[in-house]
């Protein structure tokens, strides 16, 4: 299509001239129609960016879900973990410490590193989901490495201690007193022929009479005789690791077992009965400490048998809700 022609009359010449528009019009169209193509094409660009993206912030963004979604797997992972590290603390806190009669990790020491300023702040120029898991992953991590650090800790100074004592390790009270079902545990419970509910100091044996009964650790007779309560007893002192067991209700105890007899672990010190205090032929054991102050038996015979079956006698300890005595 042909351009337009524009024409004026020049008066002078009594003639029609041709319109010629100047060059610096001319540049100044162009050049506002290129900047308003730029801006429209830039528009356009962005745009398209923002809806789509490119192939590399699409792969960018991809990535970033995934390790999301693979950090929160970790988290929940070391949650357990950091469960299972809780239980052992508390397994080490009340058996393996009582036992050795060490003494306990404070909560001061437990929570050592917990606290202060944000130390993950480094986080904050992430966004706010991703900043998020990132803390919350590493405070998990610090904690499960003082927990190990401290459990560690903990397990050296307890091997330590057990490796000084081999006189310690015999007299250990590790074993049953005698192959019986636990009719009654450690703890408050009622009694059947006072009828009323008080500490029961040791766990119940129920057994037929004339059962033998066995020294749970290397000791020393400490006593051996008749009272109103345990009706005849015995009780062995294990120097070495400062307990004293006890074993009452018995129906007789030997000529050669009297004060100041060193037995040996497993050795024979009397017969089970029903003397004293006691509704049934059973064995009462306890396990006191150097002050007198009974432990659940319980706690002891671990060393002695498999998890499974450990777990199995602490159940029937514990469900019990009278004693025998």
């Amino acid at each position: 299509m042909a351009k337009n022609r524009y024409y004026y009359y020049d008066e002078e010449t009594f003639s029609f001239v041709e319109l010629k528009p100047k060059r610096s019009k001319v540049i100044k169209k162009a050049a506002m129609l290129l900047l308003a193509s730029v801006i429209l094409a830039g528009a356009i660009s962005w745009g398209m960016d923002k809806v789509i993206g490119t192939p590399q912030e699409l792969s960018l963004l991809e990535e970033n879900e995934a390790l999301q979604e693979q950090l929160t797997l970790v988290k929940e992972r070391m949650n357990d973990f950091s469960d299972q590290l809780s239980a052992l603390a508390e397994h080490d806190q009340e058996l393996y410490r009582t036992i050795l009669q060490a003494d306990p990790i404070s909560n001061d020491m437990r929570m050592v590193g917990v606290g202060g300023n944000d130390v993950y702040e480094e986080f904050n120029r992430f966004s706010p989901a991703a900043s998020e898991i990132l803390k919350e992953t590493a405070v998990q991590l610090d904690e499960l490495e003082r927990k190990v650090n401290l459990q560690n800790h903990s397990y050296r100074e307890l091997s330590a201690l057990a490796g000084k004592r081999n006189d310690w390790l015999v007299q250990m009270p590790a074993i049953m007193p005698v192959d019986g079902k636990i009719t009654s545990g450690f703890g408050m419970r009622f009694h059947p022929i006072l009828r009323i509910r008080r500490m029961h100091a040791g766990i119940d044996f129920s057994l037929p009479t004339g059962t033998p009964i066995r020294a749970t650790g290397d000791g020393v007779i400490k006593k051996a005789g008749q009272n109103s309560g345990l009706g005849k007893y015995i009780e062995v002192h294990h120097p070495a690791t400062g307990y004293i067991t006890v074993y009452g209700h018995l129906s007789s105890i030997p000529d050669n077992i009297r004060v100041g007899k060193k037995v040996k672990r497993g050795e024979q010190i009397g017969l089970s009965g029903n003397t004293g205090l006691s509704s049934a032929p059973h064995l009462h054991y306890e396990v006191r400490d150097k002050n007198r102050k009974p432990i659940n038996p319980v706690l002891f015979f671990l060393p002695s048998m498999t998890p499974e079956q450990y777990q199995e006698l602490f159940a029937d300890a514990e469900n019990s809700t009278s004693s025998l005595d």
